[in-house]
């Protein structure tokens, strides 16, 4: 039995179709943030910078999630979120979403027109900090994806390291 074989039959049950739906979710956010950027095209002197995969960078912004935030921007970024009815208006939903293992991704640049960037992570473990502000250094997977190596979040003036 390869190695492969031998962690997949080890694994407990359910933990291999958890990581393959957090995975998958985190590229069905990667593609629906690919249309939510910015969509006024930047002067040759002001194009967004390009990053290439296993670049490591860091970046400030919020911490969002990305089942909710595309559906409103305005008013999806803080922890109440405006859900389709029947649901409405849902107390505690970024915190709620993460929990359930939707991606969570920091909105730099602005409040409804800045950069997405989904950090490949388990979301549960940032749950507690969701619309505070963060910063986050890690590696570039792709445009629009990073993978965490550290993430702080901004209090009484400090960062404090959570991940």
């Amino acid at each position: 039995m390869s190695n492969a074989n031998a962690a997949l039959a080890q694994a407990q049950p359910g933990s291999v179709h958890r990581f393959g739906f957090i995975l998958g979710c985190a590229l069905l956010g990667l593609f629906l943030f690919s249309g939510c950027q910015s969509g006024s095209q930047a002067p040759a002197e002001e194009a967004a910078p390009v990053y290439e995969e296993g670049q490591s960078i860091s970046m400030e912004g919020t911490l969002i999630d990305t089942r909710c935030y595309p559906l409103n921007k305005d008013v999806n970024r803080g922890m109440d979120h405006e859900r389709p009815e029947p649901e409405g208006f849902v107390k505690a939903c970024a915190t709620a979403c993460a929990m359930q293992g939707f991606p969570v991704a920091i909105l730099r640049g602005g409040e409804t027109d800045g950069e997405v960037w989904v950090l490949m992570t388990v979301p549960a473990v940032l749950a507690d900090y969701m619309a505070e502000q963060i910063r986050v250094k890690g590696t570039v997977r792709s445009t629009g994806v990073l993978i965490p190596e550290r993430v702080e979040t901004l209090s009484d003036g400090e960062w404090l390291t959570i991940l």
